[in-house]
């Protein structure tokens, strides 16, 4: 099958789709910008524009400059540092602090761009940046380079910053503020989820959710054609926007076959391995991110966990049985760990997952969330803004409009912001 990609979103997702972001990455050399009209007074330094605000994400880096004053008769070589008080420091660990999740890179009066070294706090002045040497010149020009990942930030920080700079023998020769504000960017690729759609005519789209609550998808990609040859599509584990995430489907004559995530997302599977036939038993697929759910004709739910390491034509453990009166819902999609279903009088519930070693009881006891769900045609999950963010819920009205409900906590909001419209030429929405 072919990979590749399209879309229909709101104008603000489209346009977010068309204009590119800054790619990641520092350039070989920088290009100052002019000194202030007046230039800064002998001893002092002046940052240029006012505070550098830095996205916290896959946005890339940014890049300020400041301007140093030196007074007559400076000594080389010339030194300078960023001392950043409002930064906390946590060396080393698993989860290091604000600082262990963001790249510097320093130059001087438009040189090579060199990572900037990092040192810990000093005499209660917070961490600092070495910036180059330099020879001493009337004006110098710094430009420093900031890139921060989105696990370094859950909400807005900011830092006055303080840029010193000496002579070799530890003379001050200019001072002044160099202040940031982290906001919040957009989440890395391996952080987003991913939604498909399979359209009447058998092609199958992948959408990569941006993590922003305004406009949750990007624009849409095509994955193939042929897929209207199944009656039954489950993404397995948690597909995300780097191309990971494995996904099965049943053909019409009940046979299972599994397409492993390939890590690519201009071709997101490798070609099908087939699993298995007796699948048509099953009226609904479901997956949680450790198996397969399955109800049969009767209503009953089957837990098929998957089996650690295990080859895509065998990847499964013997079903355990879940429990029965699963024909009640007429609509269930993945939600978290666990599930979200819609009941035959329109309620909606929330089945979170236990994440237990039992594969008879892979479900925790639902929680209601509410009412008036049955005017819509499909449910589907997509990731919430921020690391720890609960996801959100898609929902498409009769007309073909799609929804976006914000996840909160252990639920989702019934109050719903219209993303989208058209959705009803697809036939399945996972």
């Amino acid at each position: 099958m072919t990979r590749t990609r399209t879309f229909l979103v709101t104008a603000t997702a489209l346009l977010a789709a068309l204009f590119p972001l800054a790619a990641a990455g520092a350039p070989a050399s920088a290009a100052p910008l002019p000194a202030p009209a007046a230039g800064p007074a002998p001893g002092t330094a002046v940052q240029h524009g006012g505070p550098l605000t830095v996205p916290a994400g896959e946005e890339g880096p940014v890049t300020t400059y400041a301007t140093a004053a030196l007074p007559g008769g400076a000594a080389d070589p010339v030194k300078a540092s960023l001392r950043l008080p409002g930064l906390e420091w946590t060396p080393g660990g698993d989860r290091p602090g604000v600082l262990g999740h963001i790249r510097w890179w320093c130059a001087v009066n438009g040189g090579a761009f060199t990572a900037c070294s990092v040192r810990g706090p000093a005499e209660g002045r917070g961490p600092s940046l070495d910036l180059p040497d330099t020879a001493a010149a009337p004006l110098l020009t710094y430009a420093i380079r900031v890139d921060a990942d989105s696990w370094g930030l859950l909400a807005r920080h900011e830092t006055s910053g303080d840029l010193v700079v000496t002579d070799g023998a530890g003379a001050e020769l200019a001072r002044g503020g160099l202040d940031m504000a982290f906001v919040q960017g957009a989440l890395e690729a391996p952080y987003r989820s991913v939604l498909h759609a399979r359209d009447r005519s058998g092609v199958l789209w992948r959408y990569e959710a941006t993590g922003r609550p305004g406009t949750p998808l990007k624009a849409r990609t095509r994955i193939g054609g042929g897929w209207n040859g199944y009656t039954a599509l489950a993404t397995l584990g948690r597909p995300t926007a780097d191309g990971e995430g494995d996904l099965v489907a049943r053909d019409r004559d009940g046979v299972l076959w599994y397409y492993a995530g390939s890590g690519d997302p201009a071709a997101p599977f490798w070609p099908r391995v087939r699993v298995g036939g007796g699948w048509n038993a099953y009226t609904s697929l479901v997956a949680l991110p450790d198996g397969l759910l399955a109800r049969d004709r009767t209503g009953v739910l089957w837990h098929y966990p998957r089996r650690p390491a295990a080859p895509p034509a065998a990847p499964f453990g013997p079903r355990a049985r879940v429990g029965g009166g699963w024909n009640a819902y007429t609509a269930v999609t993945p939600w978290g760990t666990g599930l979200a279903a819609r009941d035959t009088a329109g309620v909606l519930w929330l089945h979170p997952g236990t994440g237990g070693p039992d594969p008879a009881v892979p479900l925790r006891p639902r929680v209601r969330v509410g009412g008036g769900w049955n005017g819509y045609t499909a449910l589907a999950p997509v990731s919430g803004p921020g690391h720890q963010a609960p996801p959100d819920l898609l929902t498409r009205d009769r007309n073909g409009d799609l929804w976006a409900h914000h996840g909160t906590g252990g639920s989702v909001e019934p109050a719903r912001q219209r993303i989208g419209w058209g959705w009803n030429q697809y036939d399945l929405l996972l």
